[in-house]
């Protein structure tokens, strides 16, 4: 059985491979999915690693020792960003793992490296069969994964959506808002259907006859008589 050691570094060659430097909180939920996908192919796990139900995933201090002596050996750090890793940083060709565990990193690489960190960590936390059954400090128990020779269907799962609803009272109001809209329309709609009929058109036709005046404005033009305009001190032209 290849040793923890060569495990973690074949599985962080495989990332740089696909383009992918994963952060210090990836990698060991990474470890852990072999584990997780081991036992359910063997019925063991790979690594041997003592995995414990910590803050929000697994975690083990011998996960952390094998991180850190890959970090060491490769010269990089786990807090670099992943443009400087992939440039320098390079892995000899490991030893071969054998088929199942060479698999079983390639899956989990495919799969996860284009995800958002938390996706792996939310899938290790929620949908793993240790995870599910421990409480936290608690060393997770790799017995309750079923032995079923498969590989899991990796996949975030799905947030549970809580249908929304609005106050009560601001409920009343738009329906007391949305009856009052309701009879506007009813009205706007009475009235132009009034505008319409024949009723209407005669109404106006009528009003029209009795506002019209037909005939010519008359000629107000005049004369002033000569004592107004000698008060007024004016010269008639």
């Amino acid at each position: 059985m290849p040793s923890r050691q060569e495990i973690a570094v074949t599985l962080f060659a495989r990332c740089l491979e696909h383009g992918h430097k994963p952060g210090k909180v990836q990698f060991t939920k990474y470890l852990y999915l072999v584990d997780y996908c081991h036992w359910r192919l063997r019925g063991s796990t790979a690594t041997g690693i003592e995995w414990l139900f910590y803050h929000y995933g697994p975690w083990s201090p011998a996960a952390e020792e094998s991180m850190a002596g890959l970090a060491a050996s490769l010269g990089f750090s786990w807090r670099e960003e992943e443009e400087p890793v992939l440039h320098y940083v390079r892995v000899e060709e490991p030893t071969s793992l054998g088929p199942t565990l060479e698999a079983i990193i390639r899956r989990i690489v495919s799969f996860f490296k284009d995800q958002e960190p938390m996706v792996v960590v939310e899938f290790a936390y929620s949908q793993t069969e240790p995870m599910l059954h421990a409480k936290r400090g608690d060393v997770l128990d790799f017995t309750a994964v079923p032995v079923d020779h498969s590989m899991p269907e990796f996949a975030s799962a799905r947030a549970k959506t809580t249908p929304f609803t609005l106050a009560t009272r601001i409920q009343e109001r738009m329906a007391a808002m949305q009856a009052k809209a309701g009879k506007l329309r009813q009205k706007a709609t009475e009235r132009q259907r009034y505008r319409e009929s024949a009723e209407y058109r005669t109404a106006m036709q009528m009003l029209t006859a009795d506002t019209h005046f037909a005939g010519s404005i008359p000629e107000m033009r005049g004369q002033m008589d000569r004592g107004v305009l000698d008060d007024l001190g004016a010269t008639p032209t």
